[in-house]
């Protein structure tokens, strides 16, 4: 199922989010804006207006002109990105004004909140919180030592250390690497915060029976239209809801199997002159056609020459004087296969291991445990036991087609051969096929009730914020310092 090219497009999405994650952290964290990265709507704010206090929220909290200036222009670029405009009528400037003034009040009465309520953070939660800060940095620094090693850095770890704090250089911000863990830390902690203040206000929320049964009925009768309409979705919110939560799968329909998968891929990339062959190749191909250029290549064989043996002149179809033809066309091909066999070999020699060690009895998921390379089944590791979802009864659009015909072969348990789809070798084995229809209320009862709840305290939880956002002995709003935003 994962190919080159997915990685590929991986990687770039990769990049894309690491770009906009320093972003929104630079717009967060940046308490001073250089004049070199001021925006069109700062650019004529000194330091001391930018200092000045907009909105105060109790006696400790406290949010300036500059955080409200650098939100709105955050917001602007956003449009910007998406194609939209900036607002231009007075009226839909300080409507953004609102939504981002809204969003960093709401955000600094939690915090007030938190404290007068007395909340904190037990050790099991902070431990949690360190956790994070742990998987993140381990993140970032991870993908840039990969680029210090594919530039071939001399000491890895140092140019790793360099390319973070280039990165953060580019974001606007003014920390090193430490700072910006530490930046992280508060960001986390706060957020850690603020759900356990959430966890508070709503723990007495509860579902009726009546909720539940509607719920159930909505969820169902949705899901029923979709899945029969298009049952290929079926498989991508089964997974989500697998991986994330959310609303259970209350219709499957038929068609669908659960399968393991081990995949193995080269590693490094392949020659840049296999690409220049493969095109000489297809060249040659359009303009003499593969079946001639097969056929002629048996016409030499029959005659018990070489394409390179002149003395012969066999023409087949309209090629005319095919030796020369052949001998060119195999001489590349030859060369595109050595490159492709150096590219595959060591990937093709682990699929071989793995499959060996299937034939000599030892289990699919340890043989996938040892040898697969999908982290689906390391991040997500209850698809080790169930398995991945493949659709067989029509299109899949996840699975390639060669992979879901070698599966239609097999009965539960079986396992494939060892299969070559877009450079990676894979070994499927048939789980199970997945039970189509409707599943009653008793059968996800917890996990019903489990959304309705959720659902309820959104909802109380929203009109607490709103509630507190409108409390004026909590929030002072001081419009005159902040209603010329935008307007410049």
């Amino acid at each position: 199922m994962m190919n080159n090219t997915w990685k590929k497009a991986l990687s770039v999405l990769i990049a894309v989010a690491l770009t906009l994650s320093f972003a929104a952290c630079a717009k967060k964290g940046a308490d001073n804006v250089s004049a070199a990265n001021a925006t069109a709507s700062d650019a004529g704010y000194s330091a001391e207006e930018r200092a000045q206090v907009a909105v105060k929220v109790g006696d400790e909290y406290l949010i300036t002109k500059g955080e409200i200036i650098d939100e709105y222009d955050y917001m602007v670029q956003t449009y910007s990105y998406y194609g939209m405009s900036a607002p231009t009528d007075e009226a839909e400037i300080e409507s953004m004004q609102d939504s981002v003034i809204a969003s960093l009040v709401s955000a600094k009465i939690q915090l007030y909140q938190t404290k007068q309520l007395g909340i904190t953070l037990s050790d099991e939660q902070m431990a949690d919180v360190e956790s994070q800060i742990a998987e993140t940095m381990a993140y970032y620094t991870d993908m840039f030592r990969s680029q210090a090693q594919d530039e071939g850095a001399s000491d890895v770890e140092a140019r790793t250390l360099e390319i973070f704090q280039e990165q953060i250089d580019a974001a606007g911000m003014e920390m090193s690497v430490d700072g910006f863990r530490s930046y992280m830390l508060e960001g986390f902690t706060e957020e850690a915060v603020k759900t356990a203040l959430k966890a508070e206000v709503t723990k007495d929320v509860t579902a009726t029976d009546e909720e539940i049964q509607r719920y159930y009925n909505d969820v169902l009768t949705s899901q029923k239209e979709s899945y029969t309409s298009a049952p290929a979705d079926y498989g991508y919110a089964a997974e989500d809801f697998q991986m994330n939560g959310g609303d259970p799968l209350l219709y499957t329909p038929e068609g669908y199997v659960r399968v393991r998968s081990i995949s193995i891929a080269p590693s490094g990339e392949v020659s840049v002159d296999y690409a220049a062959l493969k095109d000489e190749l297809i060249a040659l191909e359009a303009q003499y056609g593969a079946a001639a250029l097969v056929a002629l290549s048996d016409k030499y064989a029959a005659a018990g020459a070489s394409a390179s043996d002149t003395g012969i002149n066999v023409t087949v179809g309209d090629i005319e004087g095919g030796a020369d033809i052949l001998s060119d066309y195999l001489t590349k091909k030859a060369a595109a296969d050595a490159l492709y066999e150096n590219y595959t070999k060591d990937a093709r020699e682990k699929a071989n291991e793995a499959y060996a060690a299937l034939e000599a009895g030892t289990a699919f998921t340890g043989v996938l445990a040892q040898y697969g390379e999908d982290t689906m089944y390391t991040d997500y590791p209850a698809f080790m036991e169930t398995g991945l979802l493949m659709y067989v009864g029509g299109e899949d659009t996840t699975w390639n087609e060669e992979l879901v015909k070698a599966v239609g072969l097999l009965k539960e348990g079986e396992y494939s051969a060892v299969i070559l789809v877009d450079d990676v070798y894979y070994i499927l084995q048939l789980v199970s096929s997945e039970p189509a229809g409707e599943r009653t209320l008793t059968d996800v009862y917890d996990a019903i009730k489990a959304a309705v709840v959720a659902i309820n305290a959104d909802t109380v939880w929203n009109v607490q914020l709103e509630a507190w956002q409108n409390d004026t002995s909590i929030a002072t709003y001081y419009e005159k310092v902040y209603r010329d935003i935008g307007k410049n």
